[in-house]
């Protein structure tokens, strides 16, 4: 199927376009098949975070601010965030 690009058409090409998108009826469709609802499902799938294991759970924790700036200036320094420097020292901590 040939994309159009509305932005490089003329006024009596955009006419036409508008008339024959007027045309359809949902009457006229047809349902669509399995590889046009595959395409559908994932540019409706939003995306967002990749699952990593059981997925992830927001929660809030009070820290000591001298500790907090502790753990943003490693994080800064080793290329991680804040998050994924606690999730790691949690994992460590029980694991051992």
């Amino acid at each position: 199927m040939k994309r159009i690009n509305p932005e490089k058409m003329n006024e009596a090409q955009l006419d036409r376009l508008g008339a024959q998108a007027e045309k359809v009826k949902y009457a006229n469709t047809r349902p669509l098949t399995a590889a046009a609802l595959r395409v559908l499902a994932k540019a409706a799938n939003k995306g967002g975070r990749p699952r990593i294991g059981a997925g992830a759970q927001r929660i809030n924790i009070t820290v000591e601010r001298t500790l907090l700036k502790t753990v943003d200036a490693y994080a800064r320094k080793h290329g991680l965030t804040r998050a994924a420097v606690l999730a790691e020292g949690l994992r460590r901590l029980v694991a051992a």
